[in-house]
């Protein structure tokens, strides 16, 4: 357990922390997602509910980038 609080403290400098960050920062962005969609009509076409979903995940990589891989990557 020390190893993964270890590799968690910002700013993150290991694959294992980032890989962390990754998976609970994209567990999140799934649970939005799933969340907009559940309230999303029906009458919408395939295309427009996929944009949706596409736009949220590269809005969850940016913000994890810009907070966890950068400023790791900075020092």
């Amino acid at each position: 357990m020390d190893l993964i609080q270890q590799s968690m403290a910002t700013p993150v400098d290991n694959f294992l922390g980032m890989l962390i960050y990754a998976v609970i920062y994209m567990f999140i962005a799934g649970l939005i997602v799933g969340l907009a969609l559940k309230f999303i009509p029906n009458r919408l076409p395939y295309a427009v509910k996929s944009l949706i979903v596409f736009i949220a995940i590269i809005i969850s990589l940016i913000v994890w980038w810009q907070t966890i891989a950068e400023p790791g990557l900075m020092t």
